[in-house]
């Protein structure tokens, strides 16, 4: 990545934060809302392809300021979002990451808070702003592949819904000349992408945790921290899994990075009670659902790049 390359992003409100050389020959993007995401859904399959040469990016959309943080934790830190942002670039160490890019805007809390009103709350931003924004990265780093959030966001948050949005309507547009022309001009050439995933937990495998969850005393309509995500309607929600990433291999890695965010650590906490083996087992499978090309019920994909890519 060049410097006339990061100055341009700079120029679309991007926070560029090079980790990596972006020279290699595979480029896989995640686009997600806040710092965390990238750990908590997709941390096995970030290492997998990281450990495998390719150059994985992570754009984020906010930097999680509406979190739920102790006080103690925030000693020496501004506020929320300056020691999420630490978190995040600690754990972008672990994954392998080429680069983490902030988009500059703020987290809008879940539905219903104050949160959502805040005038630089994502949701409140044009979506074509935002969409263009991940344009110019798409262009800038060239991914072969693009990953991001299903319509529901997994369990509903509406940074995770809003940027299912964008990110679809971006990877649409960046391999168009005729869309965002003043990203061409300013040396930004047109770049479409070979395949668009969203992130899933499945059905079968969020049933299983509700389940789980029931045995072991937890109301799986109040999960997390907050009590406020409900995993039944996420089960019901969820994209079919038709791409499945071995990530067993990956499993203490995957741990350490989801620890880099301690600051949000608090909604896992009863899976980390359960036996190892039961954990492994629960973090051997990473899914995905393509949307393009479309997936036409073939046969389950073990790999997010196209053959002999």
């Amino acid at each position: 990545m060049s410097v006339r390359d990061t100055h341009t992003l700079t120029a679309w409100g991007i926070d560029s934060r090079w980790l990596r050389s972006n020279d290699a020959d595979r480029r896989l993007l995640f686009v997600y809302a806040h710092p965390d995401d990238e750990s908590f859904g997709n941390a096995g399959t970030i290492l997998r392809y990281s450990s495998d040469g390719v150059a994985v990016h992570y754009a984020c959309a906010t930097r999680g300021e509406a979190g739920d943080v102790s006080p103690e934790l925030l000693a020496g830190y501004a506020d929320v979002g300056a020691l999420r942002t630490v978190e995040q670039m600690r754990a972008a160490e672990v994954l392998g990451l080429t680069g983490v890019h902030f988009l500059g805007h703020r987290d809008s809390g879940m539905p219903g808070s104050p949160d959502n009103q805040h005038p630089d709350a994502l949701i409140r931003q044009p979506p074509a702003l935002v969409a263009g924004q991940i344009v110019a990265l798409i262009r800038a780093i060239r991914p072969q592949v693009v990953v991001t959030f299903g319509p529901y966001g997994g369990y509903g948050h509406p940074d995770h819904v809003f940027c299912h949005q964008v990110t679809t309507a971006a990877f649409e547009a960046a391999g168009n000349p005729t869309l965002y022309p003043e990203q061409i001009a300013d040396g930004l050439a047109p770049w479409q992408p070979q395949r668009l995933y969203y992130s899933t937990f499945g059905t079968r495998f969020l049933s299983t945790v509700v389940f789980m969850m029931r045995l072991l005393g937890k109301d799986p309509s109040r999960f997390g921290r907050n009590g406020d995500v409900d995993l039944v309607r996420a089960a019901r929600e969820a994209t079919p899994a038709t791409t499945k990433i071995d990530t067993a291999a990956y499993f203490e890695q995957a741990i350490r990075a989801r620890e880099c965010h301690h600051s949000q650590g608090g909604g896992i906490g009863w899976i980390r009670r359960l036996p190892k083996p039961l954990q492994r087992r629960l973090n051997a499978v990473e899914r995905f659902t393509r949307v393009a090309p479309p997936w036409n019920g073939e046969v389950i994909e073990r790999d997010l790049f196209p053959p002999n890519h």
